[in-house]
């Protein structure tokens, strides 16, 4: 989800002392995108940022984008097609 204001949503966070994750990706290619994680009343996690540094992929594109294989949590498994 994205959010406006990544400051008074950690604030309001803190005010309900709810658990977070607060971390910045980004940041060398100069967009810094901020996230905070937290886990709502069922236990599934939830993720807020402040996305509009995010340069978005045009969903039919997907296939035809080389992504970074190294840069990927958990990292990607890249099959060789000669090892079955």
């Amino acid at each position: 989800m994205q959010c406006e204001d990544m400051n008074a949503m950690e604030q309001r966070l803190k005010e309900m002392n709810i658990k977070y994750m607060k971390r910045t990706i980004n940041e060398e290619e100069g967009a810094p995108i901020d996230q905070l994680f937290f886990n709502d009343p069922d236990g599934f996690m939830v993720e807020l940022c402040n996305c509009e540094n995010l340069e978005l992929v045009p969903a039919g594109s997907m296939g035809r984008i080389k992504l970074p294989q190294d840069r990927h949590i958990p990292p990607l498994l890249i099959q060789d097609s000669n090892t079955k």
